[in-house]
Parts: C-alpha cells; structure tokens; sequence
C-alpha cells in the first residue's frame, strides 16, 4: 500500500472514532459529568462523621424542645429501641454520612445502648467512632485517673467490634474538653492508650493544638455556635487550625452545622438556619480546611438544636440538602 493511501486510511479511522466519541456523549444521561483524562487524579470527598447522642426517652422530649423527630417515632423515641436505632442509621446513610461519632460515658445506660448501635451499625455496614465526654452534669473535668480507666472500658468491652471505624487498624476515638486539662495529664492517659486507640483532642485554638499534639493523634473540633454571615474569619480559623494538625501529621476533623439556639436551656447565642444557607456555608468552611473527616454537629442533638435527623418542623429537607452538597 502506499504511504498517501495509508494516511487517508488513517485519518477516516480518526474521523469514525471522534464521531463515535462524540455520539456516546450524547447519548449520556441529562446532566451527566463529562468524562477526565485518564491521566487526572480523582478528587476523594473526606467521609462524613455526625455526633450523635444516646440519652433521648421519657422526660426528654418533653422539656426545653422547638421540635421533634418525624414519623414513624414522633418526639418521644427512645435511644435504647433497636429499631430506632436501625432507623436513624439508614436515613444517615441516605443524607450521606459515613458514621457517627458517638457521645460516651462509662455508665450503665450506655453500656446497654452501644451493644445495640452496635449490631445496628454492622447490619447496614455502617461506621462508629467515639467521643469521650469527661465533663460531670456540673461541667466539672472528671479525673485523669477515671478518663483512663474509662478508655481502658471501652478497649476491653467495644474496641475489637467490627463496627468501629479504624484509622492504621486502630479505632477512631475523640476525648472531649481536653482544653480544661493540663498537658500533662493528658499525657498520662494517652501514653498507654495510643498503642491500641487513635486518640483526637478537642482543642479550639492552633495553640491548644499545639499544646497537645505530642500526646494525642489530632484535634477534633466542636463548634456548632459559630454564625458564618457575621464571622469572615470563621473559615481562615478552620484552615488555621487544619493546617496546625497537618503540620503534626495528625488527623483533622472540621466542624459544621446547620444552624444553633440553646436559649431554652440558658444560652443566648442564635445562629438561624437561613434557609439552609448556615449549612452551605460552614460545608464550604469546613471542606476548605483540607479535613481528614468532616464533623457534622449534629444527628440528633435537639435541646441545642443542631440536628439533621428529620423532623416535624422540616421534614427531610436538611439530610436533602446534606445529600445534595455531598
């Protein structure tokens, strides 16, 4: 063959397979992404981890509340029903989030509860990490010594369930308020800990960061007050603070939230949900931040109205917009 006629055949070749190129295009659903270069790397969204809480039954719903859960457990759901339980974790798993990061106390209605969201958590395939409260109901610190005893509980009754999210084969676990501790006592406990746990602090400032990165595996942020129409330097903090945890190679989980009002409880601060607009906003801080985990605040915290979990008032709408923004 000669090499003219060659080169015609090579160039309708290139002609048929553009057009068959082009034509799968267009035959791609009505709003499909176009495709990338091989050669381009996936962006991978961090998972989403939403603090949820145990205590909600009897007395509960029936003080200090705006609003309550929707059907088919309308205001006065118990924490300890396994069918709740299944419930809220697969209408977690249909807005998108990957896990809770379960509120624990070492006492006997826990320690009835975790069991359940257990097995829950297994049978949807469902992930859990642990945030330790050692606050007393008077918001006094608890002892170092009861904090360790406490984790040590939960290592030898919790930790080897598959329904643990693990982080280098260790689970994921939070210590709550460690900015009321002394590095020094933090450093006790974690010191026989982080072999078997990772173990996040709570710290608020790139100082307390800092303060505790020897000790501890990275910092888990709560804020769930903060109102991002009125504070420009919300989203500089977080990145701040992010960028502090990656300094130290630990692990980041960044905050945000719906919305905030704890007035029927004594507080003053109100951060109105805007429509959705308060979610938006702090996803967009929070992801900005180069999280390892986004820290959703909250599933189901209602007394201080952060919560996702459907509800009376509006219905489905925010694990609609959770989903969407996902």
């Amino acid at each position: 063959m000669h090499a003219q006629s060659k080169r015609v055949l090579l160039f309708i070749a290139l002609i048929i397979s553009l057009t068959v190129a082009v034509c799968g295009a267009a035959r791609a659903p009505s709003g499909a992404p176009a495709a990338r270069p091989a050669r381009a790397a996936a962006i991978i969204h961090p998972p989403v981890f939403a603090y949820y809480y145990m205590w909600m039954s009897g007395n509960y719903w029936h003080v200090h509340k705006k609003d309550h859960p929707v059907q088919p457990f309308p205001g006065d759901y118990s924490s300890a029903d396994p069918a709740v339980i299944s419930w809220q974790i697969q209408h977690a798993q249909a807005a998108g989030i990957g896990g809770f990061l379960v509120s624990w106390k070492n006492n006997a209605t826990y320690q009835r509860i975790v069991p359940l969201l257990e097995n829950a958590a297994n049978q949807h395939h469902f992930k859990l990490a642990m945030t330790y409260e050692s606050l007393d109901a008077r918001g006094h610190r608890l002892p170092a010594s009861q904090v360790a005893a406490d984790f040590h509980y939960f290592i030898a009754h919790y930790a080897a369930n598959a329904a643990w999210y693990r982080i280098s084969g260790r689970p994921l676990t939070v210590w709550d308020a460690t900015d009321s501790y002394p590095a020094s006592a933090i450093a006790g406990v974690t010191r026989t800990l982080r072999s078997r746990l990772v173990v996040l602090n709570s710290a608020s400032t790139v100082a307390g960061i800092t303060r505790l990165a020897p000790y501890t595996d990275g910092d888990a942020y709560y804020w769930s007050s903060i109102d991002p129409a009125r504070d420009p330097a919300w989203g500089l903090r977080l990145a701040q603070m992010g960028a502090a945890v990656h300094r130290t190679h630990g692990i980041w989980i960044a905050p945000f939230a719906p919305g905030f009002d704890a007035r029927l409880i004594g507080g003053h601060i109100v951060v109105g949900r805007a429509g959705g607009l308060t979610l938006r906003l702090e996803y967009k801080a929070a992801l900005a931040s180069s999280p390892d985990i986004l820290g959703l605040i909250s599933w189901n915290e209602w007394t201080e109205n952060t919560y996702l979990e459907p509800s009376v008032k509006y219905g489905f709408s925010y694990p609609d917009l959770l989903r969407s923004l996902l």
